[in-house]
């Protein structure tokens, strides 16, 4: 971080002054001199000065780091940021290792809670139990600056946090006290902070097995969007309203949804929906109406296109329509090749990726392998037994049920 002297030297620089130029008649070149390379002290009167040629408030000088090189940093780690969430395989290491150092000079002014709420993200995930207390430091200074809809991205990463910890109706419960503080002050978020709320209320209240209600705050949503002309959230709402017709066994939601979800792609042009889409088909056809060949010819054509996507998803699909087919030895590959993502952390999802054990678990018993068949009839048990009552949890159990007995 700049000295007092470095600061003046750097805004002098930036602004084309010689030392002469900007010493003028109130200051001498040699005290100016002296003064950048911190061997002396202005006074008041001459730090006043000095901050007038430059064009600058004297405090922003006096302050251990400036406007500008809380600018600079910002704009360095937020494109760090972008790159850390695209792929969080990189870590967070980079990030946090350069706003450390500032960590307890940080100015009073936008910058520094937007640094502070990096700071505490990427803490979270170092798994550093510091996290908090500079997330609680930014929702003060985001308080002070007034800036109500940045406050509530902090309240909505708290409840994030509570909901990848599986504590689904902890998460929910302070989403929707967030929603209460907010609305007994009155203070009125933004159209997309609010479909953010709304999306992430009805995903919780599916993740505690409140389809009702999840259905209902998102048919709203969707509606607030239309009413409003946004198209945020759009897509999330329909996927999330897509999968729960299918949970339904709701055939004319599911056609529906998926129909405005294809639109949505193609006005979008959007590849990765189309990929969401083709995943979903693939999962139904598999899982639901155990249509195995027209599942495998969506899995396929989806791996011809050699997308530059994580196809761990796929494998299982692919593995589980094989399972289907009677290709027992080809099942067995491709779902030892599948992977659950650590990054994974809603019960519809881990359900569904929990499937594999138990498919892996049939396989061995048709070849065999008893005692690998139990080994995994009992993982996929396991972790299926804290889900909620969906499909996947009945076929898990029945299936551990089959092996073992």
């Amino acid at each position: 971080m700049a000295t007092l002297g470095e600061r003046i030297k750097k805004l002098r620089k930036e602004k084309g002054l010689t030392l002469q130029a900007l010493a003028g008649e109130s200051l001498t070149k040699g005290m100016l001199s002296l003064i950048e390379n911190n061997k002396a002290n202005p006074s008041m009167e001459s730090l006043s000065y000095i901050a007038e040629q430059l064009g600058v408030d004297k405090n922003e000088l006096l302050e251990e780091v400036s406007t500008t090189e809380m600018r600079e940093l910002l704009h360095e780690v937020e494109s760090l940021y972008k790159i850390e969430i695209q792929d969080p395989k990189n870590k967070f290491k980079p990030i946090i290792d350069k706003i450390k150092p500032y960590e307890k000079k940080m100015p009073y002014r936008y910058e520094s809670a937007r640094l502070l709420e990096i700071y505490s993200h990427c803490l979270y995930h170092a798994k550093s139990e510091r996290w908090q207390t500079f997330l609680d430091h930014a929702e003060e200074m985001y308080e002070g600056l007034h800036m109500i809809n940045k406050t509530a991205d902090i309240h909505t990463f708290r409840a994030t946090v509570k909901f990848m910890e599986h504590d689904y109706a902890q998460s929910l419960k302070m989403l929707q006290e967030s929603r209460q503080f907010f609305d007994e002050r009155e203070a009125v978020l933004d159209s997309l902070k609010k479909l953010d709320f709304d999306y992430l209320e009805a995903v919780m209240y599916c993740a505690v097995g409140d389809a009702d209600n999840a259905l209902r705050i998102m048919k709203e949503a969707v509606d607030y969007a239309k009413d409003n002309k946004i198209f945020y959230r759009i897509n999330d709402l329909y996927r999330v309203m897509s999968f729960q017709a299918v949970l339904n066994n709701d055939q004319d939601s599911r056609n529906y949804y998926v129909k405005k979800l294809r639109l949505f792609a193609e006005f979008a042009e959007d590849e990765e929906i189309y990929h969401t889409l083709d995943l979903l088909e693939a999962h139904y056809r598999n899982s639901f109406t155990h249509e195995y060949q027209k599942a495998y010819d969506i899995v396929e054509e989806f791996l011809e296109k050699k997308c530059n996507m994580d196809i761990s998803q796929f494998s299982l699909e692919k593995g589980k329509a094989l399972y289907g087919l009677g290709k027992l030895d080809e099942a067995l590959h491709w779902l030892q090749d599948h992977k659950i993502s650590e990054y994974l952390h809603h019960p519809y999802d881990l359900s569904m990726n929990y499937e594999k054990d138990a498919y892996m678990a049939l396989i061995y018993e048709k070849q065999g392998n008893h005692n690998l068949a139990v080994k995994h009839a009992e993982i996929a048990k396991e972790n299926i037994e804290p889900m909620p009552d969906l499909p996947y949890k009945k076929f898990i159990l029945d299936v551990h049920k089959k092996i073992t007995q």
